[in-house]
């Protein structure tokens, strides 16, 4: 009864467009309501006792860096620097695009912030170009996915907050595939501006110009230097670390004096308004999670899957599969702190590690991003294209083909994830 009142309310209220946090939590109630086992007072004390956490105070700090980064001229210099050395070449901007969003993925930790951030500046760049526009907002919208793989990233943050995972481990795991997924984005946008002759009209930097703009974004670069560092040398937790960003934004913002006063009302703004629905989202899905963990929907589903008479690669698979397909419907971190908790038991029992599994989730997560009808990125990229919605996504295609088949290969290549946490170690703190 209680296991068909949670699904069944909740698809409901999916299928009449009401936001997630909200069909989360009324689903919630209405179970708590029809079954009358658990007292509604439940809810109020679960979702408190959900955001009343250390560990999530990095959140709301890195939004509050990265838009304080936004607005300081930081992303602007990156743009320049990465400009100076590929943006001569075939593809040169689609080049610098990814390669910003590469530096700037370090630096905010969210997938439609870096859209936003470089966004803004490389899409009229590049149909100055002549790049075709629907290309420029899809590479802008695909390599925005780095944002929440290369750390310090949001979503690690949660899965490690809702697994007991360390969020240090995880961090350092996000660096091998972010890379990687960052080299293959470039590789299919250079075929695509080679077969459309994108690019290679630009003159040519000379190298006294690229040490005149490696020498502005120079502080801009050691940021992440010092965030991860810190973390990974065991100076500061990762939410210390998201506190010393802030600071360390705002004294460089200060200092490159393109921040104005007045600008300080909309970054508040901006920063409460995106952590209030974050956290909104936490508090009502961890509410879920706990009615599934009381009627022992994970243990279940769990023991199904691992009693199926087939190999683990095939369970793994469909575990992917599932993944990216309520990836496309489901806002990233309400998937991770309902589906971590249920899918976690069933991927150890098959013997991959936590962290692992915790980067396969955001590689999946990064798909979504891409795909209608939820598509962060897609929707960012649309606002700051003009373009539709549906146009935008069909420039992605070539890219969330690569990002599936490279999700795949993360899946079934360990090493690849776990390399740098076994030789590192990781710094073995959740907060």
């Amino acid at each position: 009864m209680a296991t068909l009142v949670l699904f069944g309310s909740f698809i409901l209220f999916m299928v009449l467009s009401v936001p997630v946090a909200f069909a989360l939590g009324l689903s919630s109630v209405l179970t708590l309501v029809a079954t009358d086992k658990i007292p509604l007072n439940f809810i109020a004390q679960g979702m408190f006792t959900t955001v009343d956490n250390y560990a999530l105070m990095a959140v709301p700090l890195f939004i509050f860096a990265g838009i304080i980064m936004e607005y300081g001229g930081l992303s602007r210099r990156l743009i320049d620097l990465a400009k100076s050395f590929v943006g001569h070449h075939v593809g040169g901007l689609a080049g610098v695009t990814i390669l910003s969003c590469t530096v700037f993925a370090a630096l905010s930790g969210s997938g439609p912030a870096t859209v936003a951030a470089i966004g803004g500046i490389m899409v009229p760049a590049m149909v100055n170009e002549h790049y075709e526009k629907g290309f420029s907002a899809g590479i802008v919208a695909s390599a925005g996915t780095l944002g929440i793989i290369i750390p310090p990233s949001i979503p690690l943050i949660i899965y490690g907050i809702t697994t007991n995972t360390s969020i240090g481990d995880l961090f350092i795991a996000g660096v091998v595939p972010g890379l990687l997924i960052a080299i293959a984005l470039w590789v299919i946008s250079y075929g695509i501006s080679k077969k459309n002759h994108y690019g290679g009209a630009a003159t040519h930097v000379t190298w006294r110009d690229r040490w005149t703009y490696l020498n502005n974004a120079k502080w801009t670069l050691i940021m992440p230097m010092v965030v991860l560092g810190g973390i990974y040398g065991g100076v500061f937790t990762p939410t210390e670390a998201a506190g010393v960003a802030v600071a360390y934004s705002a004294i460089l913002s200060l200092f490159y004096r393109e921040i104005k006063w007045t600008d300080t009302i909309d970054i508040f703004k901006r920063t409460t308004l995106i952590s209030g629905i974050i956290l909104i989202i936490i508090a009502t899905a961890s509410t879920y999670g706990r009615i599934l963990t009381i009627e022992r929907i994970p243990a279940k589903i769990a023991e199904f899957l691992v009693s199926l008479p087939v190999g683990s690669w095939v369970i793994l698979s469909v575990i992917v599969l599932l993944l990216v397909f309520i990836g496309m419907f489901m806002e990233t971190i309400a998937a991770i702190i309902l589906l971590a908790p249920i899918l976690l038991p069933v991927v150890t029992e098959l013997g991959m590690h936590p962290v692992h599994f915790g980067i396969v989730m955001i590689l999946a997560a990064e798909i979504g991003f891409l795909t209608p009808p939820v598509g962060d990125n897609l929707n960012v990229a649309s606002a700051i294209s003009g373009l539709s919605l549906e146009k935008v996504a069909k420039s992605t295609l070539p890219f969330t083909i690569t990002l599936i088949l490279l999700l795949f290969i993360f899946t079934f290549a360990d090493p690849l994830i776990m390399f740098l946490p076994d030789v590192i170690g990781g710094t073995g703190e959740h907060g």
